[in-house]
């Protein structure tokens, strides 16, 4: 009985400092991403274009002066707009947040989803989003950052 007691402690204190871990981990990166925002001087790189299904989308690259990417919009136009914003700190997704707004009232939210990454590893997984997953999101921030440093080079 005792070892029971005691697992069951030690499972909930591991829980409690690795849940207080996690939410250190994503208040320095919204700090980062909101100091980055307010302190560096961004000039776009915007490369507007259409799906294969005709859509149309906005892509913007938004880069610090060493020309590493800080962030990448994804937008797409449609009945609902479906917008991506990919955050990145030294070549690494750090976070992604999705937002879908009815294109007649952007007000209008009508999905959202925002995931924070630590070494490539989701840290919020219990916000997850199942229309919107995380692992998806991740891959195609992945793949955003691999197509800048392309243009870039």
């Amino acid at each position: 009985m005792k070892k029971i007691i005691l697992t069951i402690v030690c499972l909930f204190f591991i829980t409690s400092v690795f849940a207080q871990n996690n939410d250190d981990d994503i208040k320095t990166i919204q700090s980062y991403i909101q100091s980055t925002s307010q302190n560096e001087w961004f000039d776009p790189i915007n490369k507007p274009g259409t799906t294969a299904n005709g859509q149309s989308y906005d892509l913007s690259y938004y880069a610090l002066s060493d020309n590493t990417v800080f962030s990448i919009i994804y937008t797409v136009f449609d009945k609902y707009t479906l917008q991506k914003v990919f955050y990145y700190k030294n070549n690494e997704l750090i976070a992604c947040i999705i937002e879908e707004t009815d294109a007649n009232n952007a007000n209008k939210l009508l999905r959202y989803a925002d995931y924070f990454y630590k070494n490539g590893v989701l840290i919020n997984a219990n916000g997850e989003n199942k229309e919107f997953p995380a692992t998806e999101a991740y891959l195609e921030g992945i793949q955003k950052l691999k197509e800048f440093n392309t243009l870039s080079n």
